[in-house]
């Protein structure tokens, strides 16, 4: 996926995820809607080709901190470049 849509997207799914947070309805509602965040989640990490991009380390933290999994390969090449800015 280019970088300029992965970084769009990713804003679009932090702030669904930020959001969902604070989300009031049944067990059912919930489920789904946590069920196509996580298919969300997959689909863009699977599409990250720059894991330099500091969209991908906020929608990874951000992800995570909201109980969502994050495949450990992605969370690997993430690792991998995380400090190469620094």
């Amino acid at each position: 996926m280019e970088s300029r849509k992965f970084i769009k997207e990713a804003a679009v799914l932090i702030a669904k995820i930020t959001d969902s947070q604070n989300t009031i309805g049944t067990a059912d509602e919930l489920r789904s809607q946590r069920e196509g965040i996580q298919q969300d989640v997959n689909r863009l990490f699977t599409g990250l080709q720059n894991p330099t991009l500091p969209s991908a380390y906020r929608l990874r933290d951000t992800a995570q901190r909201a109980g969502y999994f994050v495949n450990p390969l992605v969370l690997q090449r993430l690792r991998d470049h995380e400090f190469l800015g620094v």
